[in-house]
């Protein structure tokens, strides 16, 4: 019973490191801003035009399931060429947008893991086959590991004021649309204990 129970967390352990993982590292909130915003612009930067729509969208998805109202800055400026702080500017000027949320990437860094030993091995029955000998082998091994390190900033628009910001390290993302949901749920949770969001 006791080896059934030691296999069955050695295969949950298993399935948790395979999976991608993210966590808020950083973060910090303005404490004098009382305000709620109403309609976000999510904005990618420093991607390609197909990885800052699939940024902007996931995150336009999960505020939508929040029943935020948001857009995607894409809609606005197509061409990343107008990403800059002007043509934004100009861009949500006279809309009702009054926040904007805006995601970088950092780095993608590769981390060592040291896996400590596990006993593996083969069971020999014996003359008594009810008693038999298990002869264990242990190995231990290093592995590498992928790191994806994010930063998002929430503005608000009125007086252009940075009211939140927080990097996120992802490990080991699978594909981009796990990566994503992982992402935009850890971002969203942490920025809804601010209150920031209406």
């Amino acid at each position: 019973m006791k080896r059934l129970i030691r296999v069955f967390l050695g295969l949950v352990l298993m399935l948790l490191v395979g999976c991608a993982s993210t966590k808020v590292v950083e973060h910090w909130a303005d404490p004098d801003f009382n305000a709620k915003l109403k309609n976000i612009m999510v904005l990618s930067l420093n991607q390609s035009d197909e990885s800052r729509r699939l940024f902007e969208d996931g995150f336009l998805k999960a505020l939508r399931q929040r029943k935020i109202q948001s857009s995607a800055s894409y809609s606005f400026l197509p061409s990343n060429e107008d990403l800059d702080k002007e043509k934004v500017k100009a861009a949500i000027t006279g809309s009702d947008i009054d926040g904007v949320l805006v995601l970088r990437a950092v780095k993608i860094t590769m981390e060592e893991r040291y896996v400590q030993a596990q006993a593996s091995g083969t069971r020999y029955n014996s003359f008594y086959a009810y008693v038999g000998e298990y002869r264990p082998s242990y190995s231990s091994y290093s592995t590498e590991e992928k790191l994806v390190h994010l930063e998002t900033n929430l503005y608000a628009v009125d007086g252009e004021k940075l009211i939140w910001t927080g990097k996120t390290e992802t490990f080991n993302p699978s594909n981009v649309n796990a990566y994503l949901v992982d992402l935009t749920k850890t971002v969203l949770d942490k920025i809804d204990q601010t209150g920031f969001i209406q």
